[in-house]
């Protein structure tokens, strides 16, 4: 299956990344580096420091908002559960597109938030659609689900009895947290911050709805140099850079999570 349905399909795109360009045809099977090349220029190069800025803020922030929550859901009653699952995943049932025109509504500049704060007496608008700020809002409503779920699940597998033992050595919840959460709940944090940040890396709805200019991202390069510039080779390399960021991310934080549970347990 992985074979079918994602080597061989990633494997054309890698092929196709070092074809020629031509305006005759989608491609000409000339073998050439020149579309690597074009990405070391500093529009395309800004383009990715942005994206993995805005990838790597959503992952902080869904993964500082989703520890409170995953906690509350591992610990609270069965009812309080089924309840609470429902409003986390709900909105995973919406289409982006919708989500997207839902914050618009929210940041425009005769939106929601502006009119309340004009109700407020404040006098000043909050100017943030259509720029990256918005395209990180969005994200972390969105990924905040994907985030959740993984640390809930590890957090139900830790004993309370060793968070009770420590409050009553007179552990302070930070260092209950520091001590005996974090540490044991790390195999969640990785599969979730993993999942967060490759989603938000690869995202083309939300940036192009919301960002603007400002807000752009590798995906919507991808999308603009395959379906309106017809370049399919140098939107073959950029995805290859993208697939390359996101192996390079996952052999980075599976290797320092493996490194550090070797030295627990040699200690």
């Amino acid at each position: 299956m992985l074979l079918a349905f994602l080597g061989i399909p990633l494997g054309n795109i890698g092929v196709l990344s070092f074809f020629t360009s031509s305006s005759a045809r989608l491609w000409s099977p000339v073998l050439t580096t020149a579309n690597y090349r074009e990405i070391a220029d500093a529009y395309f190069l800004d383009l990715i420091g942005r994206t993995l800025t805005i990838g790597a803020l959503a992952t902080v922030i869904c993964a500082a908002l989703g520890y409170p929550l995953a906690y509350y859901l591992a610990r609270c009653s069965r009812a309080a559960l089924a309840v609470a699952l429902f409003l986390l995943i709900m909105p995973l049932m919406v289409s982006a597109v919708v989500e997207a025109f839902g914050w618009i509504a929210i940041l425009g500049r005769e939106g929601i938030l502006n009119t309340a704060l004009a109700s407020l007496g404040v006098p000043f608008r909050i100017d943030v659609l259509y720029s990256q700020w918005a395209v990180l809002v969005a994200l972390v409503q969105l990924l905040l689900p994907v985030m959740t779920l993984p640390l809930m699940s590890a957090i139900e597998d830790i004993p309370v009895r060793l968070e009770e033992v420590a409050w009553n050595l007179g552990a302070s919840p930070l260092i209950v947290f520091r001590r005996i959460l974090l540490p044991l709940s790390l195999p969640g944090l990785v599969s979730g911050g993993l999942l967060c940040f490759t989603v938000a890396i690869s995202v083309v709805v939300t940036p192009a709805l919301l960002g603007g200019r400002l807000g752009r991202m590798l995906g919507n390069e991808i999308y603009d140099q395959a379906l309106s510039a017809y370049d399919w080779p140098f939107a073959s390399s950029l995805a290859m850079v993208l697939v390359l960021i996101v192996f390079a991310a996952i052999a980075v934080i599976v290797g320092t999570s493996r490194r550090r549970q070797s030295r627990r347990g040699r200690a």
